[in-house]
């Protein structure tokens, strides 16, 4: 298997967020010249998700004719949107986020949407979508609504190792989509009765420093994607907020799933979790492994 039979997955469940994801990932199987294959977790009901009922294997087929109805529509659907691309469909026995993290670890990217059919209402990201981007062994690309066609990519930059690599996502992401990056660096802010009138001197060597550590780490993917324009943002404030204004018009918002703050064995970090919960377009999170 060459390196672009790898496919992009889709997570479909019937929800409005899972039809977004599908649109997603049929529209970024068409840019990649990759196939897309679709994916409906089927969590067969027990005594664990009703205690003292017993389920008739009239309802277990149910379920299943359901789930297979699902997968076929949304294959319908991808091969509408992105008639050239090799679409596949399947339903798998299982946990959902069990199930989509041992898909990951065959895919080049994952999409889901935000808060599936089961989820509590009101809840802005779901139990299986959180599950999944801490865990998944691919990049996660989460979608809470529509997709934006115009905008920059947008990335948290902030030294990391995993921050590294989702600098080169996010350019890879913005060539794909023609388009330019907008890289975003938050540092403590201080104030002058904290260092006794030295705060300016210290916020400027913060502001230096910052700009150049975003400048080492951009530099390491340059040569790949010397068309892709960069814009610095560095501020001294927390990065999920200036990330959150800068994805106001984004296309996309790429992520570590923890960063250089975050504390070892979290494998979502706070930055990458706040952001989640409300970016106006989707969100790709991209995770190093336990070492890092």
């Amino acid at each position: 298997m060459s390196a672009l039979d790898v496919p992009i997955v889709a997570a479909v469940d019937g929800s409005e967020t899972s039809l977004g994801a599908l649109r997603w990932a049929a529209a970024a199987a068409d840019r990649e010249k990759r196939p897309l294959t679709i994916v409906q977790a089927l969590e067969k009901p027990t005594a664990e998700i009703a205690r003292g009922v017993v389920f008739k294997q009239g309802v277990v087929d149910a379920l299943r004719v359901d789930a297979e109805k699902v997968v076929q529509d949304a294959t319908t659907l991808a091969e509408e949107l992105a008639p050239g691309v090799t679409t596949t469909g399947r339903v798998v026995d299982g946990k959902p986020a069990l199930v989509l993290r041992e898909v990951s670890g065959h895919a080049h990217l994952l999409a889901m949407g935000s808060r599936g059919l089961g989820g509590v209402r009101g809840l802005l990201l779901g139990s299986v979508s959180t599950n999944v981007t801490a865990h998944a062994d691919c990049p996660v690309v989460v979608i809470s609504g529509d997709s934006p066609a115009t905008g920059p990519v947008v990335v948290g930059v902030d030294g990391s190792p995993v921050s590294k690599a989702a600098i080169g996502h996010a350019l890879e992401q913005a060539s794909l989509l023609n388009t330019s990056v907008v890289a975003v660096h938050g540092y403590p802010g201080f104030t002058s009765q904290m260092f006794y009138g030295q705060a300016e001197q210290l916020l400027r060597q913060l502001h230096e420093e910052a700009i150049e550590l975003v400048g080492e780490q951009v530099a390491g993917h340059r040569e790949d994607h010397p068309d892709v324009e960069v814009e610095t943002v560095v501020a001294a404030e927390p990065a999920a907020q200036r990330i959150l204004e800068a994805a106001e018009g984004a296309q996309l918002v790429v992520l570590g799933s923890r960063g250089r703050g975050g504390f070892r064995g979290l494998l979502l970090g706070s930055t990458s979790r706040a952001v989640l919960h409300v970016a106006p377009c989707p969100v790709m999170i991209v995770r190093s492994h336990p070492e890092t």
